[in-house]
């Protein structure tokens, strides 16, 4: 191949294509779970930015990154003069990316760690970081060995500036038009009714009851003066909890807490109780389960899984006296567990995000 279809081929059509593809995927899902760690911690770094906070910033940021890489890509086909430069900047920034996705993983588990889920660029159905890193780390040397000359195609197919903006004024209106991702109808009072009706192992501890068969509230005790809401009419697409202002405020408050399936036992509102959210194919989830809860409990606790696990790696429950409970599946839940609460008559008291800070957690579990 000539070496001025070489640069054609890669600065401005397969680079551009390839962003442009990735783009597209994330209009479509508008899920910041996907969006890849070291991006997602930027974007929540950056919560109350216009004064926008939580979903609604999420939301708007996710929309930004779109419209960027639709910008790149507009670029990269209208302006020749910018098409090379804008595809190695990019592809380096990809890399980096990748390399911060895959380093810490690698140092945990090796390179069978490092495979593992998906990298966000495509979605849920993205390759995993190392592949993707593979695929834009060739793109980048292609690119940097193109370079543009006067026989380049785009003497007959050279649009311009007027083209290019065209163009993003085009994806701007995309962007912007395409509706947020619809909220979820929660079950009915009946199917509520139906779905809580299952049998649940009893307590072992004296002080739990367990959930009466209510769609939306338990009978309440004399250990449990306030009944549980039950499930709000309407959940929301994804939940992004902010679990330091959960700190001083009602458990049952919370709208994700209100998710719980089936309800949390009667006297979750009385006394103390260590709360835990948790994925099922979680090693650390595991690991601190199984280091401070496989043996008898002294005090009640509620174990909560997030229902987005791999059913293949999912790991044995470690505690067997453990209120085991899920969240509704269907939002997207976008949280790193384990997290572990204290719950002190119906308030949360402490929060611990980070399950390897071993102070922090024997400050939570002592009495």
């Amino acid at each position: 191949m000539s070496r001025h279809l070489f640069y054609f081929y890669i600065c401005r059509l397969a680079v551009p294509l390839w962003l442009l593809a990735g783009a597209i995927y994330k209009l479509i899902e508008r899920n910041p779970k996907l969006l890849p760690p070291p991006v997602f911690s930027v974007v929540q770094s950056m919560d109350g930015f216009l004064w926008m906070t939580g979903t609604t910033w999420l939301d708007t940021a996710i929309r930004l990154i779109i419209l960027a890489e639709f910008a790149l890509v507009s670029a990269m086909l209208c302006m020749p003069r910018i098409a090379r430069t804008t595809a190695i900047a990019v592809l380096s920034l990809f890399c980096l990316i990748l390399l911060l996705m895959i380093v810490p993983e690698f140092q945990k588990g090796g390179f069978a760690q490092a495979m593992k889920g998906s990298c966000g660029c495509f979605g849920a159905s993205g390759p995993n970081p190392v592949v993707m890193l593979g695929i834009d780390a060739t793109l980048l040397v292609l690119a940097l060995l193109s370079k543009r000359t006067m026989k380049s195609p785009e003497v007959s197919i050279k649009f311009g500036l007027p083209s290019g903006a065209m163009l993003f004024v085009i994806s701007l209106c995309i962007v912007i038009l395409v509706p947020n991702r619809a909220e979820i109808v929660m079950p009915t009072e009946s199917e509520q009714a139906n779905s809580i009706a299952t049998v649940l192992s009893p307590p072992t501890d004296s002080s739990v009851t367990p959930a009466a068969p209510s769609a939306t509230t338990n009978v309440a005790t004399s250990n449990s003066p306030i009944p549980w809401p039950g499930f709000p009419k309407q959940a929301a697409p994804y939940y992004v909890p902010e679990f330091a202002k959960w700190v001083g405020t009602r458990f049952d408050s919370q709208e994700m807490a209100r998710l719980i399936t089936p309800a949390p036992p009667a006297s979750i509102n009385t006394g103390t109780w260590f709360v835990m959210f948790y994925r099922e194919d979680c090693e650390h989830c595991h690991e601190l389960l199984q280091t401070h809860f496989s043996g008898p409990l002294k005090t009640p606790t509620l174990t909560i899984a997030i229902p987005d696990t791999d059913p293949a790696a999912s790991m044995e429950m470690p505690c067997s006296e453990c209120q085991d409970r899920k969240l509704f599946k269907g939002p997207d839940y976008v949280l790193t567990t384990p997290v572990l609460l204290k719950v002190v008559d119906g308030v949360v008291t402490i929060v611990v995000t980070d399950s390897q800070d071993r102070a922090s957690v024997e400050r939570c579990l002592a009495p």
